[in-house]
């Protein structure tokens, strides 16, 4: 019985310690290099965001992608399928239109 209670107690911690360092690894966030955007544009035919420098983030395994102004924090989500972009390399695909630069996705 004291053995079973040792053991118990020495692998109970280190089960714990596995599964808590396997969500953490799951749950990190990928952040790509920084884009500097020299012109405003239109996102999700809604909004406008201004020039300036930005960053995509987006956690490893998940398809929703965050496209971040460095400088003002404002964030917009995007669908970014792992099947259409290689690891650690972003592109942002613009659109110009009647109205000016649209950004159309992010791959």
């Amino acid at each position: 019985m004291t053995r079973r209670a040792i053991r118990a107690s020495v692998l109970l911690p280190c089960a714990a310690v596995l599964l808590l360092g396997t969500s953490a690894i799951q749950a990190s966030t990928v952040k790509s290099e920084k884009f500097a955007i020299p012109f405003a544009f239109e996102v999700q035919n809604h909004k406008t965001l201004p020039a300036g420098e930005y960053q995509v983030e987006q956690a490893a395994g998940s398809e929703l992608a965050v496209l971040e102004n460095v400088q003002t924090g404002e964030r917009v989500q995007f669908i970014r399928s792992s099947s259409t972009h290689e690891q650690g390399k972003t592109r942002l695909v613009f659109e110009n239109t009647a109205a000016g630069h649209e950004l159309k996705a992010i791959s």
